[in-house]
């Protein structure tokens, strides 16, 4: 009698940390709860994915990057080519596995396509509060769909049962959201002395996403001076791709920030794009924030930062307006804001939790 065939699901998202972070937590989540589980990823090539995918140990398959143009040139006549090339590629990746869960992003379309043509079962969870193209396309084959915004629900079209459960995020995240207030200081202490700053003066922790953001860079080190004369320390991921300024005894910069359970316990103050992921992570640790729209795009960004801005938790500033000049003028007021600030951040089971619990409950009627 022959071995039973394991159980293959194929989790597809990339890009950004916020298609990729939720679905290394649903992964991880799934892991933990079934070892039998074969799981596997599919990305595109210059993804965050091809670091943080390996890292964790899960097995990840690349496919060509298609872009959907958002402009009518010479090149979108080539574009059906490019996504039929990346289907033939999805197709044999897709036929290995038994469940789909897409996340959203670049290699999710011909993973969709395919999946739809081999009548495979999908899954998916949208992170932002506008659905994005890629989730839009893969809803139309979706068996199920997650959101984490309740906006994002529609009356009609294939969103109008979406079940909303929140971002699914790192267990760290929500780990720590769980702790007393002692075990939270005694980690914010420990995490301020690696950074070398002192615990007695705020600290803001600036990033703009994965990729960081010349913008929000700029109009920080054009403000050293005053967070200087303040006594305010500064601890700033710039971005991989972006050069590393010099260190002083106030300002820490940093390329990336892998850690950021830790990073957001230890400081009283969040600078930051308003990425579905960033947004989902400011919700669950309760950190007040001032949040910069990316100004491209459908929208998305401003639309994540809505929930936070009415539950005053963040100051929502446009990315036009956001400047050295701003920051300073409104720095006072917004520091005491963040102080004053007393979230509810307890969490009864993690968005992550419940994606998987349905995913597992789906394997075990499929294993019948």
């Amino acid at each position: 009698m022959s071995a039973k065939k394991p159980f293959r699901i194929l989790m597809v998202g990339g890009g950004t940390a916020g298609h990729v972070e939720p679905a290394l937590a649903v992964a991880n989540e799934l892991r933990k709860n079934r070892s039998d589980l074969e799981i596997f990823f599919v990305g595109t090539k210059n993804g965050l994915e091809n670091r943080l995918v390996p890292s964790q140990n899960f097995e990840l398959k690349l496919i060509p990057k298609v872009l959907l143009p958002r402009t009518l040139t010479p090149a979108t006549l080539i574009w059906p080519f490019k996504l039929l090339i990346a289907m033939i590629k999805s197709i044999g990746l897709v036929r290995q596995s038994d469940l789909i869960i897409g996340f959203g992003g670049y290699a999710c379309p011909p993973i969709y396509l395919s999946g739809a043509l081999l009548r495979k079962s999908i899954f998916i969870h949208e992170a932002n509060a506008v659905k994005g193209w890629a989730n839009r396309l893969g809803a139309i084959f979706a068996e199920q769909i997650y959101i984490a915004f309740a906006s994002t629900k529609s009356r009609v079209g294939t969103f109008r049962k979406a079940k909303l459960i929140g971002m699914p995020l790192r267990s760290a995240i929500t780990v720590n959201a769980n702790l007393t207030e002692s075990e939270r200081d005694k980690l914010r202490l420990a995490q301020i002395k690696e950074w070398g700053l002192s615990a007695n003066q705020p600290i803001i922790l600036v990033f703009g996403g994965s990729q960081g953001s010349r913008h929000i860079n700029e109009a920080i080190m054009q403000s050293m001076s005053f967070f200087t004369e303040n006594q305010i320390q500064v601890v700033h991921a710039v971005g991989r791709d972006n050069a590393l300024p010099l260190k002083t005894e106030n300002y820490l910069p940093l390329s990336y920030i892998d850690d950021m359970a830790s990073a957001y316990l230890a400081c009283d103050l969040v600078i930051a794009r308003s990425g579905a992921l960033t947004c989902g992570e400011l919700a669950v640790v309760g950190k007040y924030a001032i949040l910069v729209p990316l100004p491209i795009g459908n929208g998305e960004q401003a639309a994540n930062a809505q929930d936070l801005e009415r539950a005053g938790a963040a100051q929502l500033i446009a990315n036009d307006q956001f400047n050295a000049s701003w920051l300073m003028s409104n720095f006072d007021q917004i520091l005491q804001r963040a102080n004053n600030y007393k979230p509810k951040i307890a969490i009864e089971k993690s968005a992550a939790t419940l994606l998987a619990n349905d995913v597992l409950e789906f394997v075990d009627r499929k294993s019948r």
